[in-house]
């Protein structure tokens, strides 16, 4: 199983970075092109909405347990190891939990994609909006992935003192 999600890890995180690389490549032509022409290309401003999506879409679950997200570090470093166990538990519980309430109603508006297409890159909207159950399922199992890891004591690398000659 861990095997498995390190694989999973690394393809998200390709994915994240192929999603980046796109919409850099638009904005920058976006830029460059109000600059310099008339009539800018039209499916820049598109292209980098797509990718911002995918990005968050792959992003966020992932996140989650690496414990990358907005964190109140400051609270949870005074608290006591016990509490701040508590809390870490119920955060991971509650994330995970509005993860997998999300699909159902994630997957419906991922359905009304195959009725719509992008307005100039002419693509259905199901492949655009299929990152609201990948967002959505990656959420859930990752919190859970985060709640079995803060109920095991798996310890946090952000909350590890480190010795002088490390930093």
């Amino acid at each position: 199983m861990v095997g498995f999600l390190k694989t999973l890890e690394k393809l998200i995180k390709w994915a994240i970075f192929l999603a980046f690389a796109l919409m850099i490549v638009a904005v920058v032509v976006q830029v460059v092109a109000r600059t310099f022409m008339s009539q800018p290309p039209l499916w820049t401003e598109e292209t980098s909405r797509i990718a911002l999506l995918y990005i968050l879409g792959l992003g966020v679950g992932a996140s989650v347990l690496t414990g990358d997200l907005v964190n109140v570090d400051l609270a949870l470093m005074v608290m006591p190891k016990p509490v701040r166990r508590a809390c870490e538990l119920v955060s991971a519980a509650l994330v995970c939990a509005f993860g997998f309430i999300l699909v159902p109603g994630s997957w419906e508006f991922f359905q009304l994609g195959a009725m719509q297409s992008s307005p100039v890159l002419d693509i259905t909207m199901d492949y655009i909006y299929v990152t609201m159950p990948i967002f959505s399922l990656l959420l859930g199992v990752f919190g859970l992935l985060k709640f079995i890891e803060v109920l095991k004591g798996v310890p946090d690398p952000e909350f590890t003192p480190h010795s002088p000659t490390e930093v």
